[in-house]
C-alpha cells in the first residue's frame, strides 16, 4: 500500500514552519505590541480631548506616553543585554504594560479616573514600552541568525510589520475612539499576546547567555555616549529622525483632533485617512524590500523625506479633503521607506560591540523627538491653529535634504551585512 504523495511535502512545510517559528515569534510579537501601543496614542489622546476639550492637555496624555520611552531606553542599553536578556525584558516589559491598561480600564468603567492617574499610568506603559521595542529591535536580527537567515532580512521583515502597525493602528484607533473601554480591551488583548509570545514561544537558547559588563553599568554607558557622538554620521542622522518625529508623532494625537473639530469632519474622516496611509504603508513596505538593498540610503531617504511635506502641508492649508487622503498615502509609503531604510541603518553602522548602545541612545533621541512634539504642537496650535505648520515644513525640508546629502552620507553603501553568520541545522523528514 503506497504512501500518499502529499504527506512528504507536508512533513517538509511543517519541519520548516518549525524551523523558522522563532523568528515568526519575534514578529509576532512586535506587532502586537506596536499596535497596541500605536492604538493607545490614538485613543488616549482623544478621549482626554472629547472629556476636557484641551489640546494641551490632549498633547500632554501623548507626551506622557512617549517621554518615558526615551528615558527607559536611554538607560536600558547595557541592562537589557549584559543583565536580564532580550527575551526576559520583552515579556516583563509587556506584562507591565499589560497591567497598568488593565487599571485603566477599570477606572474608566467605573467613571473614576483623573486626568493626573491617567498621565502617570500612560507614563509607565511607555517607559515599558521603550524597553521592550529596544530588546524586540534587537531580537529580530537575533532571531534571524538564529533559524538561519540573513540579519538583515530579519531587520528587514521587523521593519516591514513595524510600518503595517504604525500605518494600520491609527484607522483601528479611529474606530475605537469613541468607544474608549472597548479600545482598552482591545489593546490588553494585544499587550497579553506580547507578554505570552515573547514569554513562551522564544527558545532559551536563541540568544547568546546575558553577562554583566566588566566595565560596569554606569562606566558602560559612558562608554557608550562616547561612541555614539562620537560618530557624526549617526549623531545627524539621529537628530533628523528625531525632528522628524516632533513633526508627525502628534498627527493622530494632537493635530487630526483639532482638524476634525475645526471642520466637522468626525471619525469616519479619520478612518479613511488612515486607511489611505496604511494603503501607501502596504505599498512602501514591499517596495522598501527590494530598495533599501539596491539603492543609497542618501537617495532612499532623500525623496522618502520629501513626501512627508505634503502632509503637513495639507494640513495647514485645510486642503479639500481628496488632497488631504492622497497626501496621507504618500505620506505612509515615504514612512515605510524611513522605517525599514533607518532600521538596517541603526544595526549595521555602529560597530558590533556598541550596537545596543548606540540603538538605545539612538532610539532614546527619536522618543525624545516624539515627546517633545506632543506638548509642544498641543501648546503651539491650540493657540494659533494649523496654520503655523507651514514654517516647520520649510524648516523640515532644509534640515532633512541638508542632511541626507552630506559627502559622508552619500558614501554609505545601500547594504547592511547579509550574509548570517550562523545557520541552524535544518533537518528533513525521514521516510
Amino acid at each position: 500500500m503506497s504512501k500518499p504523495r502529499g504527506l512528504p511535502h507536508l512533513g517538509l512545510r511543517l519541519s520548516a514552519a518549525k524551523q523558522f517559528m522563532p523568528l515568526t515569534a519575534v514578529i509576532v510579537a512586535t506587532l502586537a505590541g506596536a499596535v497596541a501601543e500605536f492604538v493607545l496614542m490614538l485613543t488616549m489622546p482623544w478621549y482626554v480631548y472629547a472629556t476636557t476639550g484641551s489640546a494641551f492637555l490632549s498633547g500632554l496624555a501623548l507626551t506622557a506616553q512617549l517621554a518615558p520611552p526615551a528615558a527607559a531606553r536611554l538607560l536600558a542599553g547595557p541592562a537589557v543585554v549584559d543583565r536580564l536578556g532580550l527575551r526576559l525584558t520583552a515579556a516583563l516589559a509587556a506584562a507591565i504594560q499589560l497591567s497598568c491598561i488593565i487599571v485603566v480600564a477599570v477606572l474608566v468603567a467605573v467613571d473614576g479616573l483623573a486626568i493626573p492617574v491617567l498621565l502617570a499610568l500612560l507614563a509607565l506603559v511607555g517607559a515599558a514600552g521603550g524597553v521592550g521595542t529596544l530588546a524586540k529591535d534587537l531580537l529580530a536580527p537575533v532571531g534571524a541568525r538564529y533559524v538561519g537567515v540573513a540579519e538583515g532580512r530579519g531587520i528587514s521583515l521587523s521593519a516591514v510589520v513595524l510600518t503595517a502597525g504604525q500605518l494600520f493602528s491609527p484607522s483601528l484607533g479611529a474606530f475605537l475612539a469613541p468607544f474608549a473601554l472597548t479600545g482598552l480591551v482591545v489593546v490588553a488583548a494585544l499587550f497579553a499576546v506580547n507578554a505570552l509570545v515573547a514569554g513562551l514561544a522564544l527558545p532559551r537558547g536563541m540568544e547568546p547567555e546575558p553577562v554583566r559588563a566588566a566595565s560596569g553599568y554606569w562606566k558602560s554607558q559612558g562608554e557608550g555616549f562616547k561612541y555614539f557622538f562620537g560618530n557624526g554620521l549617526l549623531v545627524r542622522l539621529h537628530l533628523t529622525l528625531a525632528f522628524v518625529e516632533f513633526l508627525v508623532a502628534p498627527m493622530n494625537g494632537v493635530f487630526l483632533p483639532v482638524w476634525a473639530k475645526e471642520t466637522g469632519a468626525g471619525p469616519g474622516a479619520l478612518q479613511a485617512l488612515a486607511s489611505a496611509a496604511a494603503v501607501g504603508g502596504v505599498v512602501g513596505s514591499l517596495v522598501a524590500v527590494y530598495v533599501v538593498e539596491r539603492v543609497r540610503p542618501s537617495v532612499v531617504l532623500s525623496v522618502a523625506c520629501g513626501l512627508i511635506v505634503p502632509q503637513l502641508l495639507a494640513l495647514a492649508l485645510t486642503a479639500p479633503f481628496p488632497v488631504m487622503v492622497a497626501a496621507w498615502a504618500v505620506c505612509g509609503f515615504a514612512g515605510a521607506l524611513i522605517l525599514a531604510e533607518t532600521g538596517k541603518l541603526s544595526y549595521g553602522l555602529p560597530a558590533e560591540e556598541f550596537r545596543s548602545r548606540a540603538k538605545a541612545i539612538s532610539g532614546a533621541s527619536i522618543r525624545a523627538g516624539s515627546a517633545l512634539g506632543g506638548s509642544v504642537w498641543g501648546a503651539v496650535v491650540g493657540a494659533s491653529g494649523l496654520t503655523v505648520l507651514i514654517a516647520p515644513a520649510v524648516l523640515f525640508t532644509l534640515v532633512a535634504q541638508g542632511t541626507v546629502f552630506r559627502k559622508d552620507f552619500r558614501a554609505i553603501t545601500p547594504q547592511v551585512d547579509e550574509a548570517p553568520k550562523e545557520r541552524a541545522e535544518v533537518k528533513e523528514p525521514t521516510g
